[in-house]
């Protein structure tokens, strides 16, 4: 991996099961879900044009994924975290084990620009609090704390930052 260069791009369906057999999602399935139904419904969301999915590649195969979520599933509202206009979450960063250190930062970078592009001013996204290395590299990144939110096995706590 090292020296090689690393492109960042547009998911396309094609990569739906490479995300899978390539280990950057995995793990325990969504409750009522596998891991292939979840990761159809985001390629269906973006051609929907509700999120963007980012794939980072090299040589080597999938290094990093990243989505943008401009407006949430039917059922779903927050438009504190994404409201389809200017406001929307950064969702799913997954890097890949043995990715270079930096890689994270770069993605997070290009979500920025990206979003500006699409006229968001407003870039969201949520850590489980017990996460302390994560919430400090959010505040390292420049976003700041706006809201608490309990869930049923968790607490939440939602960023932000204005990109534009």
């Amino acid at each position: 991996m090292a020296g090689q260069k690393i492109f960042i791009r547009y998911g396309q369906d094609a990569d739906a099961a490479r995300l899978i057999s390539e280990g950057l999602v995995g793990g325990s399935p969504p409750p009522n879900e596998t891991w292939e139904k979840r990761v159809g419904t985001w390629f269906s969301e973006q051609k929907a044009g509700h999120r963007l999915i980012l794939v980072a590649e090299d040589g080597s195969g999938i290094l990093g994924l990243v989505q943008i979520v401009f407006s949430f599933p039917q059922g779903y509202n927050d438009p504190e975290a994404a409201n389809g206009r200017d406001i929307a979450m950064m969702e799913g960063l997954r890097i890949k084990p043995g990715a270079p250190a930096e890689f994270g930062n770069e993605l997070v970078q290009e979500v920025q620009v990206i979003a500006r592009k699409k006229n968001v001013r407003t870039l969201t996204f949520c850590l489980p609090m017990n996460q302390n290395k994560a919430l400090a590299q959010a505040k390292r990144w420049g976003f700041e704390e706006f809201r608490i939110m309990a869930e049923k096995t968790k607490m939440l706590c939602f960023f932000r930052k204005n990109v534009d």
